[in-house]
């Protein structure tokens, strides 16, 4: 076997990569051995794979504004907020009818008591909220009514003797009358007036009170003759209409005794509801009575006095144990539907889960864990929940439906979360065997050998085994990772790694064709395949590594991911496939074997010979006219790159998700009915310097500064609403400033207010702004920063204002694009200083790697410009802000492949005899097919993720195929050795040369010169 190792001019590394090739020669068998060692320990860990995958395509890193904001809420508002929610969504006619009513308290019933749902750790409704609201209000009207009957004067005794006192004169008089008169029926009922009169009187002898009512009952006031027995003449009226007669009587002429019969105004007043809500046929009833003293007390106490009576009757006069007001609130929901409740849904409740349609309700599932939580066999609960809510809401709605008035669909966080990894799965399913297939067929085709393909694959299995092993490593030590990383770094093994094998391959191919041995082959493969090899996964590293530093969850957890299995794929093409094919030998390319591989190698050497290849053209074509070339490539580029410069981006991850779907319905049902902005408001916490309550009172300045906030909020260009205690749903800021001397239900009704938008520091308050389009749109992004610029504006002239925090939807979708920006801008120039030095090392040029980074930057362009142009403008497809970030990355790691192949055999041919213009068309020959195999390999595997659901995958996938293809066709075809051509044999020197002193002349010993 010939030795091959470095000249003393050979690249940085070729002598390196020699002796791995000779090492691997001569031991085949323990690479092979090695590797089967790994796969074999690597294999039980696949099994955690769902134990360490998550959904955090929009997690931030916890410095970020919002992501501080986000965590002040978690602590200040500690029973608002979950790990994860779902949303039932309602929808028909009239939601809070009987049918609607029926079902969500059937559903929340149910949902309540499903022993399958493990994760649930609360369901909220129109209804359990007002429950809880009532809960509240009935603490403090049993106090308000105990108040009244523990006092001095207690309310109901003196209802009771108001109702005697008025009604019971008259009402006996009338039993005594109608005693009589039903007793002698052959003699007119007025005969019967003075003889009950005298009756009655008698009864009250020495009451002068009653007897004063009395008489003005039954002779008028002040003796008008306007009473019973007087010109109404109650006796000649028909029976049924007697004691109307009668109680008219009493509410004429008894008024006007009020002032001498009850000299205490607070009683006269109790008396004077007890004359116009009592009368003769139900003064002495305890339900009635109650009734009159809660209407007596309702305009101290704030509450309607039907509400105040139904407590009172139901809880007694004084403060009830808590399990009786919880089956006296559960009785008063079940009791009817909202429009029939005695204390009215407050405004901020309705609205919180009813659109003002009245066409759409939410119940709210809440969640003890995180949608990315798995259990210890790998199981995701909360999506498990999300699959069983789906199972009994159909059948609540056939029990209580019938009619099938109602639609739903469950939308929210996990329901969304749950919809991502399902058709992430789908998609993995379909795409893993396409790819697969894909790569197999293409593959067998450059080759037309059956065995080449399964040896590659064959490695590639274990690749992936490692690869997602790695996935387990980084999730386990490190963080969770987003399951869309699956799909992602299997495509990435399968797409770079046939690259690496089927170039390592075809290069010993050709030094059989050259005549080589089988060893001598896969030395001479190793030596200077394995260096390009080596280069460009080192080039890829640099990408995923940079993109591991992102400081973006989602890029961050791709690039730690793919960095692995980078590291995994260049290290089995280094060894196991050189290993495999130093044992199976020429018999890789059966059925070519023998004299049947002589003669087809005796074609492509004639072949090469006389330059009749498209690729000897081409390399031809760009050094006579590499002018044109340059010239061409780059006024192409300028209408592309322009299109590159101004594409429109999305904000919403949830848009990369594909319609159609229940969870994507849901978020569109919800938009249309609630307004666009209400799915993903905007929080804004406003921390003031002093609690907004002091004792019973409310600090004026902190409630006017609110009030202006509010405004101002609610002011700014592409707000719908602002949620405010002073504003929508809260109250006047009046009423607030009055808080001290408002009734005690009017109080209590205002701190419930308090209790969901100031925080438990008393001092922070929550305001919840909707914005007029979606809540994670460009649009609402750019009314984020007026909204800021305002609210900031306000607070630095207010010192009580002591600050200001903005989190949710907008807010969190403003950071991560902020930090993907910072981060992209940090990542293209780590990336391009690290591919130049890993350049300049291996080709010792100082040119070259700049031209390489500039050339693949054109790629770039182009790339992102179709790729806006077929998504954006023939399909209509929103493309994620993430995309070109990863589309840069990896194809500053990926698409500088073909250049390092290209440009590292031009430095190898540079190393034989012969003119350096023909060492740039023997590289372009000679590396031509293999190149554009690889490329359409790469491309092909990135393409087939245009197959799946998941639009961001599909946008990354094709936008670098498209690139992957451009580098190949055009730069390094073209581009690249046309401009080599123009620069000269110059940018072959890390340094230019230095000159030579003139013939005779010496260099002076000191100076060198």
């Amino acid at each position: 076997m010939a030795s091959v190792g470095p000249k003393s001019s050979a690249p940085f590394g070729v002598g390196f990569f020699s002796a791995l090739g000779r090492g691997v020669v001569r031991h085949p068998w323990y690479p092979v051995l090695g590797w089967i060692v790994v796969l074999v320990a690597a294999l039980p860990t696949l099994s955690h794979l769902g134990m360490v995958t998550t959904n955090s395509a929009t997690n931030l890193a916890p410095n970020a504004p919002s992501a501080v904001a986000q965590t002040e809420i978690d602590r200040l508002f500690p029973n608002q907020t979950y790990p994860t929610a779902s949303e039932v969504v309602l929808t028909g006619s009239d939601v809070t009818g009987p049918v609607g009513y029926a079902t969500t308290i059937n559903l929340t019933d149910r949902l309540a008591h499903d022993p399958a749902l493990t994760k649930v750790g609360g369901i909220s409704s129109l209804y359990t909220a007002y429950g809880s609201y009532l809960t509240g209000m009935v603490g403090v009207t049993s106090r308000v009514i105990a108040t009244a009957e523990n006092g001095t004067a207690p309310l109901l005794p003196g209802v009771n003797g108001s109702a005697s006192l008025l009604w019971g004169p008259p009402g006996m008089f009338l039993t005594t009358w109608r005693n009589e008169v039903a007793g002698h029926p052959s003699t007119p009922p007025a005969m019967w007036n003075a003889p009950s009169y005298n009756v009655t009187e008698a009864t009250f002898a020495g009451q002068p009170g009653a007897e004063a009512v009395l008489a003005a009952f039954y002779a008028g006031a002040g003796g008008s003759n306007g009473g019973f027995n007087g010109t109404l003449d109650c006796a000649g009226v028909p029976g049924t209409q007697v004691t109307g007669c009668a109680e008219t009587a009493v509410r004429t002429n008894v008024a006007t005794l009020l002032p001498s019969i009850v000299p205490d105004p607070a009683q006269r007043a109790v008396a004077a509801t007890v004359l116009v809500e009592l009368g003769i046929g139900n003064f002495s009833n305890y339900s009635a009575r109650v009734g009159v003293a809660a209407s007596a007390l309702a305009p101290s106490a704030g509450f309607p006095d039907g509400w105040i009576r139904s407590v009172w009757l139901t809880l007694g006069p004084s403060e009830a144990p808590a399990p009786s007001v919880a089956r006296f609130v559960a009785a008063s929901i079940a009791a009817g539907i909202s429009s029939s409740f005695a204390l009215p849904i407050p405004l901020a409740i309705e609205d919180s889960f009813v659109s003002p349609n009245g066409a759409t309700e939410l119940i709210v599932i809440a969640f003890t864990v995180d949608s990315g939580y798995t259990d210890a066999q790998g199981h995701n609960p909360v999506f498990d929940d999300v699959v069983e809510i789906n199972r009994v809401v159909p059948q609540v709605l056939a029990a209580t439906d019938p009619g099938h008035t109602l639609n739903f669909v469950q939308t929210g966080g996990a329901a969304l979360d749950q919809a991502e990894s399902v058709d992430l799965s789908a998609s993995l399913a379909i795409v893993l065997p396409l790819t697969l297939v894909t790569l197999l067929g293409i593959t067998i085709l450059y080759f037309r050998a059956p065995l080449a393909p399964l040896l590659t694959f064959g490695a590639l299995g274990i690749a992936i085994a490692l690869g997602l092993a790695g996935v387990v490593v980084v999730g386990t030590l490190v963080t969770h990772v987003d399951v869309t990383a699956l799909t992602l770094v299997n495509t990435f093994i399968l797409g770079i790694g046939t690259d690496y094998s089927v170039f390592l391959v075809a290069r010993y191919r050709e030094e059989l064709i050259r005549g080589a041995d089988s060893s001598e082959a896969v030395v001479t493969a190793v030596t200077w395949a394995g260096q390009s090899i080596a280069t460009s996964g080192a080039a890829a590293l640099l990408a995923t590594l940079a993109l591991s530093f992102s400081g973006v969850a989602l890029l961050s957890q791709w690039g730690m991911t793919l960095s692995v299995a980078i590291v995994g794929t260049v290290l089995i093409a280094l060894t196991l496939i050189p290993a495999m094919l130093a044992l199976v030998g020429p018999k890789v390319f059966w059925p070519y074997v023998g004299p049947r591989f002589r003669r087809q190698a005796i074609q492509l050497a004639d072949r090469q010979a006389h330059e009749r290849t498209y690729f000897w053209r081409a390399g031809r074509f760009s050094q006579r006219r590499p002018a044109v070339v340059v010239g061409l490539v780059l006024a192409a580029s300028v209408p592309l790159l322009a299109v590159a410069l101004t594409v429109p981006v999305s904000f919403d991850f949830y848009q990369q998700l594909p319609g159609g779907q229940p969870a994507t319905n849901g978020l569109s049902i919800l938009a249309s009915n609630f307004g666009p902005g209400f799915v993903f408001p905007t929080t804004v916490l406003v921390t003031f310097a002093a609690p907004l309550l002091g004792g019973s009172s409310t600090n004026a300045d902190e409630f006017s500064d609110l009030s202006a906030l509010t405004s101002l909020a609610a002011g700014t260009s592409g707000v719908a609403t602002v949620a405010s205690p002073v504003g929508p749903g809260g109250a006047p800021l009046g009423t607030w400033l009055n808080y001290s001397s408002e009734p005690p239900g009017v109080q209590a009704q205002l701190q419930t207010i308090l209790d969901g938008s100031v925080g438990t520091d008393g001092r922070t308050v929550a305001l919840s702004v909707d914005y007029s389009s979606n809540g994670l749109s460009a649009s609402a992004v750019a009314s984020l920063h007026e909204l800021g610029d305002r609210l900031s504006g306000y607070a630095s002239n207010h010192p009580e204002v002591a600050g200001l925090a903005f989190g949710g939807g907008a807010p969190t979708t403003r950071d991560i694009q902020q930090q993907t920006d910072l981060a992209t801008q940090r990542l293209v120039l780590a990336v391009s200083i690290g591919l130049i030095v890993v350049l300049l090392a291996v080709l010792r040029s100082a040119l070259i790697p700049l031209l390489a980074v500039a050339t693949i930057g054109l790629s770039i362009g182009w790339a992102w410009a179709i790729t806006y142009l077929v998504f954006g403008g023939l399909f209509h497809l929103p493309l994620f802000f993430f995309v070109p970030t990863v589309m840069i990355i990896l194809i500053l790691g990926l698409g500088i492949d073909y250049n390092i192949f290209v440009l590292t055999r031009v430095r190898e041919e540079r190393e034989r005899p012969g003119e350096p213009r023909d060492a740039v068309v023997r590289a372009v020959a000679a590396t031509g097919g293999i190149i554009t195999a690889a490329a359409v390999i790469l491309a092909s595997a990135f393409a087939i993720l245009t197959t799946g659901n998941f639009l961001l995958l599909r946008a990354i996938g094709f936008s670098v195929a498209v690139a992957v293809v451009l580098d190949a066709m055009v730069v390094r075809t073209y581009l690249v050795p046309a401009s080599l051509q123009l620069l000269g044999d110059r940018v072959w020197r890390l340094v230019p040369r230095r000159r030579r002193p003139a013939a005779g002349r010496v260099a002076d010993p000191e100076t060198g010169s």
